[in-house]
């Protein structure tokens, strides 16, 4: 014989109802801002920004979604435009420059074109970073 369902005051099982009774549910939407710096070997700023729109960018954006207190927390919609008007600011932060050396013999500086190290010290640049 199968059990009676009990109705009391109205209700059935409100001594025990389902776990989402109660639980709201929420359209959640996040904005995100995503910037990469590159660092660019070139002849000067212009070249520099140009490797990075030749060669740089975004591959590839994924989603996340996972559980939370065993709910999903799902992805409904998803979207990603890229800056239309996008801008590049290049800004110089090292130089290639000629190792310098001292002659032991004639204790004398010199510079090595011969062997160049980067340096990020602007008092040893050689070149004047350009002004847009």
């Amino acid at each position: 014989m199968s059990e009676e369902i009990k109705i009391i005051d109205g209700t059935y099982k409100k001594d025990d109802p389902h776990k989402d009774i109660g639980k709201q549910k929420f359209r959640v939407r996040k904005a995100y801002t995503a910037w990469v710096e590159y660092d660019v070997v070139a002849e000067n700023k212009d070249g520099a920004i140009d490797a990075v729109i030749e060669h740089g960018g975004i591959d590839k954006i994924e989603w996340s979604d996972g559980y939370h207190k065993d709910e999903p927390v799902e992805v409904y919609a998803q979207d990603y435009n890229p800056d239309a008007s996008e801008s590049f600011d290049a800004v110089k932060v090292a130089e290639c420059v000629p190792y310098e050396e001292r002659d032991i013999d004639t204790d004398q500086d010199f510079e090595n074109y011969e062997d160049p190290e980067w340096t990020t010290d602007e008092y040893r640049w050689k070149k004047e970073e350009e002004v847009a």
